[in-house]
């Protein structure tokens, strides 16, 4: 059986529309997903394109350089804050041991590491971070930044990179009676060593910050589900 020209061309077009509407389909359900996923999400802010971060060197609480390349290939969550802190470091820290016991519980994205990053590098030494991390949770690895980074000041670089804010006054007179200051926020770190999503903390009627431990678990989960 012979197929005119005029059929063959009417199939043709037709293909070509079935085609474009698929794709058109395909992409309004992703634009759909993405938009409402954003809408879904209680406390945490995810990122339209990952944020690389610039190379930086670290020292942890065993007095181990910490780079950029030990963040690859796995996910993290980074706190920030100091050891002098008295309400939000420490919770904050024990909100996360509780949210990676609660993964390895319920068998979810339990790839997860821990990190908390010294804002008072002056004060907080290496030797008192090893004696206060651990007692939030045997997985929480300390950091600060390394000598050299302080002197160049790459560390502040990283920090900015973050959008870690902090502020410190100094008394005058004494270079070593200080107040310090910082906001309060736990980064998401992909595993190709970017910032991924910022959890952002509740304000209780009295202006205190804290996180809510079902909310992070909630964000958490369903940005490592939109990661796949």
């Amino acid at each position: 059986m012979r197929i005119s020209l005029h059929t063959k061309f009417t199939l043709s077009i037709g293909l070509i529309i079935m085609v474009l509407l698929g794709l058109f389909t395909v992409s309004f359900m992703y634009v759909s997903t993405s938009s409402s996923a954003h809408q879904l999400l209680r406390s945490a802010t995810l990122l339209e394109q990952p944020r690389a971060l610039t190379s930086f060197t670290l020292v942890d609480h065993h007095n181990k350089p910490f780079t950029q390349f030990d963040l690859q290939g796995k996910w993290h969550l980074l706190a920030y804050g100091f050891l002098n802190c008295a309400d939000i470091c420490p919770t904050t820290l024990i909100l996360l041991n509780q949210l990676q016991l609660r993964l390895q519980a319920d068998n979810k994205y339990q790839d997860i590491h821990l990190l908390f990053y010294s804002i008072d590098p002056e004060r907080d030494t290496v030797d008192k971070l090893a004696e206060y991390v651990p007692f939030f949770g045997p997985n929480i690895i300390g950091l600060k930044p390394a000598e050299s980074e302080l002197v160049n000041g790459a560390s502040k670089r990283f920090e900015q990179e973050l959008g870690i804010r902090v502020r410190i006054e100094i008394t005058e007179g004494d270079k070593d009676a200080y107040k310090v200051s910082h906001g309060v926020a736990i980064y998401l770190i992909d595993p190709q060593g970017r910032l991924h999503a910022v959890f952002k903390p509740s304000v209780d009627p009295f202006g205190i910050n804290h996180f809510n431990h079902e909310d992070l678990y909630h964000d958490y989960v369903l940005i490592r589900k939109l990661a796949y």
